[in-house]
């Protein structure tokens, strides 16, 4: 049996996990936890990599709708475990850093920009039957986060510092040299999503134009209403003030300010 002061050790620890747990917003803990369990679920083999992959004649054929999320929740299983791990450490990271700024109080805000990106992926992935879509979960997420933080410096692998505007592609770029030059699809139609995002929900807003991507009132029923306004920057680095109501526009880092990327 363990010792009281060892029990009491393992229970505080246990108890601070669960604590900070409790502390993660709800989209991020959601979304990264179940990119953990399928990516690692499928490794292991405990489910067949090619049950969960986005592939769709068999969306379309055999009715198997579940691949509509969990394309999006799946690493490619040929990257390296450490280079996974860095990816569920940055996604959450970007993810935290969005919720809890641009996206504080708007739950329902941020989980209609992850539901967005996927469909746009969705969308174009069958081009190139690209099954595994995290990585473009992983790109979206760091694309918004940058547009709204572009003069910030960030520093990447061996302290190479770059304004956050670049983030985006030093991040695909990488992805293309450890792949040996294999294009990271998935990479680019979460660069892409993000910015049809940022652009329908954001900049053209702020120059006068209507938001043509609102949040669907179904998430406000299930994930509660904004409960602010929240300041975006402009792709010119001008803030503006949405009306949460009418214009919803979304948005937010742990490797910005000068901290280091992996």
């Amino acid at each position: 049996m363990p010792r009281p002061t060892q029990a009491r050790g393992v229970s505080s620890d246990v108890a601070q996990f669960v604590s900070w747990y409790a502390s993660v917003p709800l989209c991020t803990r959601t979304i990264v936890m179940a990119t953990i369990a399928t990516t690692i679920a499928a490794r292991l083999r405990v489910v067949g990599p090619y049950m969960v992959g986005l592939y769709w004649p068999l969306v379309w054929n055999k009715f198997q709708i579940w691949r509509l999320v969990t394309g999006f929740l799946i690493h490619k299983l040929n990257v390296k475990l450490i280079n996974i791990i860095v990816m569920f450490i940055m996604l959450y990271q970007y993810a935290v850093d969005l919720e809890r700024g641009e996206f504080a109080g708007r739950t329902a805000d941020f989980a209609w920009f992850i539901t967005f990106c996927m469909g746009a992926m969705s969308s174009v992935a069958w081009l190139t039957q690209t099954m595994c879509l995290a990585e473009g979960v992983l790109v979206a997420v760091i694309t918004l986060w940058s547009l709204h933080r572009q003069e910030q410096t960030v520093s990447f692998y061996l302290g190479f510092r770059f304004p956050a505007r670049y983030l985006p592609y030093v991040t695909i770029a990488f992805e293309y040299v450890l792949d040996r030059g294999t294009i990271p699809f998935g990479m680019l139609y979460g660069w892409m999503a993000a910015h049809l995002y940022y652009y329908l929900s954001v900049d053209l807003p702020s120059r006068g134009g209507l938001n043509y991507i609102p949040t669907p009132q179904l998430f406000y029923r299930y994930l509660g209403q904004p409960l602010r306004a929240s300041a975006h920057t402009t792709s010119s680095g001008s803030a503006t003030t949405s009306n949460m109501f009418h214009q919803r526009p979304g948005g937010g880092h742990f490797w910005g300010a000068g901290r280091t990327v992996g």
